[in-house]
């Protein structure tokens, strides 16, 4: 405390106990002391001690005002990070039910809405979505928009990859790289969403690695939501090959399968940006 702020202070006798305030924040009237900006009184009982009697001081509207933006800030910024770790493109930062295009599948977004809203049950059960349709229809969208949702409503950790990706972070690390741990890293958030299944390549390995990872959220008994092109039939008939089948197995205990329709978005975006680059070039 400073020279300045030492000379704003006042001891005055409460209850027999003597209690400082700073006189350019609070004032004094009837023996009990005020802010004076709320006017909410902010000396409370005494509190018997060893030696002598203690005047606790209470918080005003103004320090409650100021604790609950504090609150808010340090949310903002713990989401902020959450957000950071759980999507690689910053682009998905973005993408919000909100900011949903008008000609988004309604009935999705109101299913997702739905799913975020009963999310805590959802954890509880361990079920995840599956949300399967054509290229472009939106489920990539549809799922960053309930990692954002889930995020802001209850700052729990998600992770969105894609099986391409994991399977190439894991060829790369090479022998520097514990595999376990990392699937473990991935597989352990609140929540997990693997994007495009079904686009990498059906080998071995790779469907080893794929099992790993569902298998690890079944048995930690965690929600995991899933987009693919393929179509459902195709996941729930009988496979020739024991891997996939196992994975697709886990993959209908899990999740409960949704459907998104809608224009293919990416061939609409490419058709107005060469159709404005051609006009740009025709001026």
């Amino acid at each position: 405390m400073n020279n300045k702020e030492t000379q704003n202070m006042v001891t005055i006798k409460i209850q027999g106990t003597d209690f400082t305030y700073n006189k350019v924040t609070y004032y004094e009237k009837g023996g009990h002391i005020y802010c004076k900006t709320c006017n909410e009184r902010i000396d409370g009982k005494a509190i018997p001690m060893l030696d002598k009697p203690m005047i606790i001081r209470t918080a005003c509207k103004c320090d409650r005002d100021r604790q609950e933006q504090e609150k808010q800030r340090e949310k903002r910024i713990e989401q902020d990070r959450l957000r950071q770790n759980c999507f690689i493109s910053k682009n998905q930062k973005a993408y919000t039910f909100e900011n949903a295009d008008e000609d988004t599948d309604k009935e999705i977004i109101k299913k997702a809405k739905n799913y975020v809203k009963h999310f805590e049950e959802m954890r509880k059960d361990n079920v995840g979505l599956l949300l399967y349709g054509n290229v472009g229809s939106g489920k990539t969208y549809i799922a960053c928009s309930i990692a954002n949702a889930i995020i802001t409503e209850y700052s729990y950790t998600v992770k969105m990859r894609n099986f391409a990706q994991i399977l190439n972070d894991l060829q790369k690390g090479g022998f520097n790289l514990d595999r376990n741990e990392y699937i473990e890293q991935i597989t352990n958030a609140t929540l997990l969403i693997l994007d495009d299944f079904g686009i990498e390549r059906n080998t071995e390995y790779a469907l080893e690695q794929i099992y790993n990872v569902i298998n690890a959220r079944y048995l930690k008994a965690r929600p995991t939501i899933i987009t693919t092109n393929l179509n459902f039939k195709d996941i729930e008939k009988e496979q020739e090959d024991i891997m996939l089948g196992r994975i697709y197995s886990r993959i209908i205990e899990m999740c409960l399968p949704l459907r998104v329709t809608g224009f293919d978005r990416r061939k609409i975006q490419s058709k107005e940006k060469l159709k404005k680059a051609q006009n740009l070039i025709d001026e």
